[in-house]
């Protein structure tokens, strides 16, 4: 039997004969023919077209074959005398077969001859034919197509089909596959419902694939330099050097990938400002080296002066982790459908793995560039989920631990530390005066950049306008927004900051994001749990500088130096509490700096902190110095807290209880690292 035959069977069985010569067969009826088809012959409709198509070939092959046999036999039989041909070719004397077997002998004698010169002559003549060719070769018009068919590869596929969605011939958009049969006709779900056991088992296993296989083309892509939106959009960069042997399906899911990938990496993110570090694991030594004055006038003798110090900076990460409950697959599917109905302004309808993966994505991206800026790390309390700000250290609190640990010494004036809306550019001018004039003798701001909050640049606008003119354009690449007025030294504005009033300059690249593997976060597994479908990576990341300056033992060494070697300057975003002040606002700012108090002041509260931040309460004046007792909401700190110098400080965040932790302290100069909710930082081990 035929495919033909086995086809119409099937069409015919169905009742769906006419409504195939109309081509008029729904989604739905190709659904059943193929489940028909499989289920009476064993094999799928493409499995039996190919099988007939060879079948045919190889009937049509064995007919060319006798065809030549039967040309060849019909030469030869032509050429040569038959055995019963002639008088007496029956009976007859043996001088009559003598004279017989003669003639056929010279007969095909004769044919051999006449064969070998009509051989000769073809081969003369094909001689002849060769070297016509080889004359006319130098003189040929180059044949050139009217048109050039190329399959063009693109991120939308070349249309959904009976078999794949978007038409892409990969396993991944099969439509035997529950998922992509929804996402080409979203009634399907309605009407045939998910069973967990076995399209959850198979949509589990699918995204953990698609999960891995897109962590590792974001790690080829960061390797090879190509991680940038604009072209990845485009197509521009995308290499298929690896897929040389792979057919169009693997370069449409490629091409996908890199479209999300694009989508992910245009969030807006920090490392245009702090470029990325990979390929640490745990902690990586920066070493330093710093010379001391070596040069002086000649004179005779072993006369020596000059040596190195060898100070390492310390880069380390945390670990990170993503756990999120989906629900049961119904409510995913439900979700999903949702955003095919809703979201008409998404050029790129994803599959359901890939929106999946992309809801989960963006929220992770966003959240860690917040964290990259405000983050702390805090070890979890057990069994209970913490903040995202508390799953690694970012720039704040790093270059505030370089000022715990005596290496970084801001610079520290009420002008700047607190500025205002009116007050951000003077003070920003007058914070770049102070750094210039500590600046050591052969160094200057060439090559280094200011970087300040992005949520206040509206207030340095309109304070340049009102310190300028209010017909000032801010468009160019040296205007007043981007270049520090009146100077070379360039603005970098930095966001997610919140409202701290952190300023400070560095050359570009010296402070950095610090990772493992690129595209580690990107690597989700996913699993069912009874009715609900549940998603997890895990990754490490930090924050580290490659230089500030030289470690000192305690805060007065640090100020002797007067920025001497110091490639860091920061001011102290600080605000100062009232006097006798019991309780802070922390509407603002994160570190506040109690003055000298008319009478004995306890620190009772800081009703408003918000879960992640890190909180810092530091003396600013000993004069019945605040103090901080272990009760209430400070219940939760290891000891009671009383400073006896200008410069101690405690370190606090709210617990799930919201009671306050304790994080580390310093009292009379003595700094103590609490070990537990601080393993990885450099100083606790």
């Amino acid at each position: 039997m035929n495919f033909k035959q086995m086809f119409s069977g099937i069409l015919s069985a169905l009742g769906l004969s006419d409504k195939a010569k109309t081509n008029t067969l729904s989604d739905e009826d190709w659904k059943n023919i193929d489940d028909s088809f499989k289920e009476k012959y064993q094999m799928s409709i493409s499995e039996a077209m190919q099988k007939s198509e060879q079948t045919v070939q190889l009937e049509r092959e064995r007919s060319q074959a006798l065809t030549i046999i039967n040309s060849v036999q019909d030469v030869t039989d032509e050429g040569t005398v038959g055995e019963g041909d002639g008088e007496g070719s029956e009976g007859g004397n043996d001088s009559d077969n003598s004279s017989s077997t003669n003639t056929a002998h010279e007969d095909l004698v004769q044919g051999v001859t006449a064969l070998t010169c009509k051989v000769n002559s073809l081969s003369a003549q094909n001689t002849k034919l060769q070297q016509t060719i080889d004359n006319m070769a130098p003189k040929a018009t180059t044949d050139t197509p009217e048109t050039n068919v190329k399959a063009e590869v693109t991120v939308y596929g070349p249309g959904t089909t009976a078999a794949h969605l978007f038409g892409i011939e990969h396993s991944l958009f099969s439509m035997d596959k529950r998922w992509n049969i929804i996402s080409a006709n979203t009634a399907y779900s309605t009407i045939n419902p998910a069973d967990d056991e076995v399209d959850g088992t198979a949509f589990q296993t699918e995204v953990r694939n698609y999960g891995k296989s897109l962590a590792a083309r974001y790690h080829f892509l960061q390797q090879n330099k190509m991680l940038d939106a604009e072209k990845l959009n485009s197509g521009f960069t995308n290499d298929f050097t690896n897929l040389e042997k792979a057919g169009l399906g693997d370069q449409y899911v490629i091409f996908r990938q890199d479209a999300l990938i694009a989508r992910i990496i245009s969030l807006q993110n920090v490392y245009d400002l702090f470029p990325r570090r990979y390929g640490i694991q745990d902690r990586e030594l920066m070493t330093n080296a710093f010379f001391s004055e070596i040069s002086q006038a000649y004179q005779i003798g072993e006369v020596w002066k000059g040596d190195m110090e060898l100070q390492p900076e310390m880069g380390h990460v945390d670990d990170a982790m993503a756990k999120v409950r989906f629900g049961p697959l119904k409510e995913l599917e439900r979700k999903y459908i949702g955003y095919l109905n809703t979201d008409g302004s998404d050029s790129i309808k994803w599959g359901m793995i890939e929106w999946q993966l992309l809801q989960i994505y963006t929220q992770l991206v966003n959240e860690q560039n917040r964290r990259r800026i405000r983050g702390f790390y805090i070890d979890p309390e057990k069994g209970k989920p913490g903040s995202y700000l508390n799953s690694s250290t970012g720039l704040i609190y790093t270059l505030l631990r370089y000022q715990h640990e005596h290496t970084l010494l801001p610079h520290s004036e009420d002008a700047y530390n607190d500025y205002s809306e009116a007050t951000i550019l003077d003070a920003t001018l007058e914070f770049i005066k102070d750094v210039k004039r500590t600046l050591d003798e052969d160094l200057d701001l060439e090559g280094f950049a200011i970087y300040l909050n992005k949520n206040h640049r509206d207030w340095w606008i309109a304070a340049c306008r009102a310190k300028y003119g209010k017909d000032i354009d801010f468009t160019g690449p040296m205007s007043k927004v981007n270049v520090v007025p009146d100077s070379t030294i360039p603005i970098k504005w930095v966001p997610n900051m919140g409202q701290s009033k952190l300023i400070f300059i560095q050359e570009p690249g010296n402070l950095q994001c610090t990772e493992f593997v690129p595209g580690e976060m990107l690597s989700f597994k996913v699993q069912s749990r009874m009715e609900e479908v549940i998603a997890w990576a895990t990754w490490k990341e930090g924050f580290t500088a490659t230089f500030i300056g030289k470690h000192f033992p305690s805060l007065s060494d640090l100020k002797a130096n007067e920025y001497s070697l110091q490639r860091v300057f920061c001011n102290k975003p600080a605000t100062i509490l009232d006097a006798d002040a019991t309780t802070i606002e922390p509407n603002k700012q994160f570190w506040f700096i109690t003055p000298d108090n008319i009478a004995a002041t306890v620190l009772t509260d800081i009703p408003g902190a918000r879960k992640g931040i890190v909180y810092i309460v530091e003396c600013g004046g000993i004069d019945n110095a605040t103090t901080i007792k272990k009760e209430g909401t400070f219940a939760a700190i290891t000891a009671a807290y009383t400073p006896t110098k200008v410069g101690d400080y405690i370190m606090v965040a709210l617990n799930s209880e919201g009671k306050f932790l304790e994080l580390e302290r310093t009292v009379d100069g003595i700094r103590k690292i609490n070990k537990e909710l601080q393993p990885n930082i450099p100083g606790a081990r």
